[in-house]
């Protein structure tokens, strides 16, 4: 990501750009910059302010307007999240400010006691709250980790307004179900059934044993190939229905500190080809322990298929073979041959479409 300065433009890495607006803003879709951390963005925009002061009115007030994917909604209907804009405050800090449609709060300490426990366990600094015309919308302005990528300020948007919202939150996909459990309420999720897009685990995944880590990649990696994408939560305990259906029973937290995200990551690493786009590991610290949650969004149909180094071979693990899985329903598969056979088809009619007829 860079900004031209002769053409007052910002190019992203696949070569997408956009203009410097007359109102000194970059509007940019958040799928061509979900991944791009803060540091990028405040490095950006210091440039900018620095390449057009004294060129254009206002030089100091530099935005970039990000506007929504809606992969990553959490809410039904007209009142969602839509925006977030990212802009350097007057000491040179990136803030980030978006709304929430909300009319039932009327003062500012209202919000604060609501928010209060939520903004303390992600470590935000809440700068300013606005009402906006008759109390019918909020407006916030947050001081965010720097490491954070875009895509993570949209969760933390979404869950916040769950907080404020929580009778409308949409537990039909994995964003809504996540930003539920990252705002530190899982007990909301009991009651709903494992699915194709959600698997629960009683236990941390130990991550010790190769066969453990060999688990591990496997699930995320069999959510990467599904079309929806998919949520893990570690901590939570499931349980046989009538109808055989594995339903989300009771909250079994880890104990605190137990569990290791970085070891976690490289068990990614070092087993899943290729590197899952825009996951989230997240240990979500509540009353009694701490829960892990990880979200897989929707991948793109041309890298898939994703690839897990090594598979089961008798009773152990072998890293001379490779395993492809899959979900079907809530359980999950290894993808048979004609699957595969039909995915590599698919990827070279891609690849030759964008390659362009021979000449």
């Amino acid at each position: 990501m860079k900004f031209d300065a002769d053409n007052q433009r910002l190019i992203l890495i696949d070569g997408w750009s956009v203009p410097l607006n007359r109102l000194n803003e970059f509007d940019v879709p958040r799928d061509r910059i979900g991944n791009v951390t803060l540091l990028e963005i405040k490095d950006l925009l210091k440039e900018v302010r620095r390449n057009l002061a004294g060129k254009v009115d206002n030089s100091a007030r530099v935005v970039l307007t990000v506007a929504p994917m809606s992969e990553i909604r959490v809410y039904d209907g007209p009142d969602e999240v839509c925006y977030e804009l990212f802009e350097l405050t007057d000491e040179g800090d990136l803030s980030l400010t978006f709304s929430v449609d909300y009319a039932r709060f009327q003062t500012e300490q209202e919000v604060r006691e609501r928010l209060y426990d939520h903004i303390a366990r992600t470590g935000v600094k809440l700068s300013i709250i606005r009402f906006c015309g008759p109390a019918s919308s909020i407006e916030f302005r947050f001081l965010v980790p720097l490491h954070w990528s875009v895509i993570q300020c949209a969760a933390f948007a979404d869950s916040l307004t769950m907080v404020l919202q929580n009778d409308r939150v949409n537990l039909r996909t994995p964003s809504g179900a996540y930003a539920l459990i990252s705002a530190g309420v899982p007990a909301l999720m009991l009651g709903k059934a494992e699915s194709e897009w959600l698997e629960v685990k009683r236990d941390n995944y130990g991550i010790a044993a190769e066969s453990q880590k060999y688990e591990f990649a496997c699930d995320v990696a069999s959510f990467a190939n599904s079309e929806a994408g998919g949520l893990i939560v570690v901590g939570i305990a499931s349980e046989k229905d009538n109808s055989g259906n594995d339903v989300l029973a009771r909250i079994t937290p880890c104990r605190r500190g137990s569990i290791n995200v970085q070891r976690y990551m490289q068990a990614l690493q070092e087993r899943v080809v290729p590197p899952v786009e825009g996951l989230r590991l997240d240990v979500i610290s509540i009353d009694s322990g701490d829960m892990m949650v990880i979200y897989i969004p929707p991948q793109p149909e041309e890298i898939k298929p994703f690839i897990v180094k090594g598979a089961v071979v008798g009773s152990k693990v072998s890293g001379s073979f490779f395993s492809i899985p899959q979900r079907r329903g809530s359980s999950k598969w290894a993808m048979s041959p004609e699957a595969v056979h039909s995915m590599l088809v698919a990827a070279r009619v891609v690849l030759r479409g964008k390659s362009g007829p021979p000449d």
